[in-house]
């Protein structure tokens, strides 16, 4: 079965390939995984998306968490597709076995490989433990900044950690955009009052779309107090913003926020 799965997979159309994923799902043999494997790894290497998206369902229909491994090293690589069925089979996969899962992600958090380290430290969001603040407080430091941008999803499945709130607010700091976007966006999540501070001073930011963040993690605090005039100054000036989509969120966030009486 081995070898004609090698000469099917090799010459398959798009077709050929739908029609032995019903196949190779439906019968699951187990001594098929190291073949899916190579296959699945050699499809990456080809930049075929299609291939990587057909294979990697085979594998974890076949060998369930034990292909947790070869499906994250097979999604840390960016083909231009959104892979949003390969996203949820990991972190389902991921919380199946936390623990091997944990084992899994944490040896690939180490090493030269940027994007596997990158992937392991997203996934590690759906198997949160109180040891990996260290690790996520190393890679906040990542000189990637799309590292130190899923740091932030992983720190925000830590909650309303004090740890996990402290290097949030450090990452307000950021030099990329995105990483402070991202940050705004997981403390109006968190609706931590102490981030409130650090969160309007990002009010003046350069960048347009930190200053829109600005009002929309606002609007999602709970509504305003009559004793915090500062939130409410913060809105208004956000809502004379030079920028009209920054206006429209300092409006929507008002909106939002009635006064408390």
């Amino acid at each position: 079965m081995s070898w004609r799965l090698d000469s099917r997979i090799r010459t398959a159309t798009s077709g050929d390939l739908a029609e032995i994923e019903e196949e190779l799902v439906a019968t699951r043999r187990g001594e098929l995984i190291p073949h899916l494997e190579r296959h699945l790894a050699a499809a990456v290497e080809a930049g075929n998306w299609y291939a990587r998206h057909v294979l990697a369902r085979i594998l974890a229909e076949t060998a369930s968490r034990t292909s947790l491994a070869a499906l994250l090293r097979a999604y840390s690589r960016d083909l231009g597709d959104d892979q949003d069925s390969l996203s949820t089979r990991l972190h389902v996969l991921a919380q199946e076995d936390p623990a091997a899962a944990r084992e899994i992600l944490l040896s690939c958090t180490v090493g030269n490989d940027e994007d596997l380290r990158r992937t392991a430290i997203w996934l590690l969001c759906f198997v949160p433990e109180p040891a990996d603040l260290d690790l996520l407080a190393h890679a906040a430091q990542d000189s990637d900044e799309r590292v130190r941008s899923v740091v932030v999803g992983t720190l925000g499945s830590h909650g309303t950690e004090p740890a996990a709130i402290d290097l949030l607010l450090n990452l307000l700091d950021d030099p990329a955009p995105q990483v402070r976007i991202s940050t705004l966006s997981s403390l109006g999540f968190l609706q931590q009052p102490r981030a409130l501070p650090k969160i309007r001073l990002l009010a003046n930011d350069d960048n347009p779309r930190v200053r829109a963040w600005v009002a929309i993690a606002l609007g999602r605090f709970p509504a305003l107090e009559p004793a915090d005039p500062a939130t409410s100054a913060v809105l208004d000036q956000l809502a004379a913003d030079a920028d009209p989509y920054v206006r429209d969120q300092a409006t929507e966030a008002r909106q939002r926020k009635p006064l408390r009486g």
